[in-house]
């Protein structure tokens, strides 16, 4: 009895001190890590922060550090200080690809840090380029096989999610091609476009290449068809697994106090369903999503699980 009474008084003891350590909290700005340079996602993440922010009471203060394939950023949040005032920008570059691929990364994504909350995903248009003669998928996949490795495919950089899921698509697909990596979906959509590369996967960004005639959309990684492109299939439909997404969200060094950390994940799950927010990602074509806390930590595992097994085939490194 005694020994039971000691453990509840140290329970109430460990409680009690994980409340304090949230009480007025915030009560200076947040620092936001945002592991890539500035551009289209990285607006995204500022855009869903800042509501954050304002629902917390305290600005959010950028930096971007990017380098290594996002692990440079993501590194640097595992290593800040563990009170809160430093949150992260994570997505399946820094902790799912480059856990998995390369070797001499300094973290574990399941040890390391604390998720928060996933905000969006993002799913591919497969374009190929007028010139190619391929008016559907199957056409694609069924010259692919004519010619095993000898069809081009672009992707915005090793190890990038378009990599990864152009890689997948393929592996299901039973097709090969060579990867002309680039830096950047500009350079990218720029070459497809010029028929130096046969086909890549786009974000919804090169919707207006598509109307435009410049580029034909031959399928849509998403579950359901794109209202603004009726005439797009998915990769379901056309009987071929479900392509991976692109995701973006929100995490902490992993050791902040538990009430910290509700107080964040209440925050950004409020923010993520803010009707500018909601409108910002539509027009950008991407998906407000909300998982958040240990359910997000699960996703992040169980993709990170799948991607290295399915790299005993593939054989993808990034050093």
């Amino acid at each position: 009895m005694q020994l039971l009474r000691r453990h509840l008084i140290a329970l109430a003891t460990l409680l009690s001190a994980s409340l304090a350590g949230a009480q007025g909290y915030p009560d200076k700005p947040i620092n936001v890590i945002i592991p890539f340079p500035p551009g289209i996602v990285d607006g995204y993440a500022r855009v869903v922060a800042e509501k954050a922010g304002a629902i917390l009471g305290q600005p959010m203060v950028f930096r971007n550090q990017a380098g290594a394939g996002q692990r440079i950023g993501t590194d640097a949040l595992t290593k800040s200080a563990k009170d809160g005032y430093t949150i992260g920008v994570v997505t399946n570059a820094g902790v799912v690809a480059g856990p998995a691929l390369a070797s001499n990364v300094p973290y574990d994504p399941t040890r390391d840090l604390s998720y928060l909350t996933l905000v969006l995903e993002s799913h591919y248009l497969i374009n190929t380029h007028p010139k190619s003669g391929h008016k559907s998928l199957r056409e694609l996949i069924s010259a692919a096989k004519a010619a095993p490795d000898k069809i081009k495919f672009g992707s915005t950089g090793l190890g990038t999610g378009f990599h990864l899921a152009t890689e997948q698509f393929m592996y299901t697909a039973g097709i090969k091609a060579l990867h002309v990596p680039y830096r950047g979906e500009s350079p990218l959509l720029t070459d497809l476009i010029g028929g130096q590369v046969e086909f890549g996967f786009s974000s919804l960004a090169s919707q207006q290449m598509v109307e435009s005639g410049r580029l034909v959309a031959l399928a849509y990684t998403g579950e359901r068809r794109l209202a603004s492109l009726p005439n797009v299939p998915t990769v379901k439909e056309l009987g071929i697994a479900h392509v991976s997404a692109g995701w973006l969200g929100f995490a902490l060094p992993a050791g902040v106090p538990a009430a910290v950390r509700n107080r964040l994940i209440a925050a950004f799950t409020t923010a993520v369903t803010d009707p500018a927010v909601v409108a910002s990602y539509s027009k950008g074509g991407v998906e407000p999503r909300s998982i958040s806390g240990d359910a997000f930590a699960a996703r992040v595992a169980r993709e990170l699980d799948e991607l290295r097994e399915l790299n005993k085939t593939l054989k993808i490194t990034l050093e």
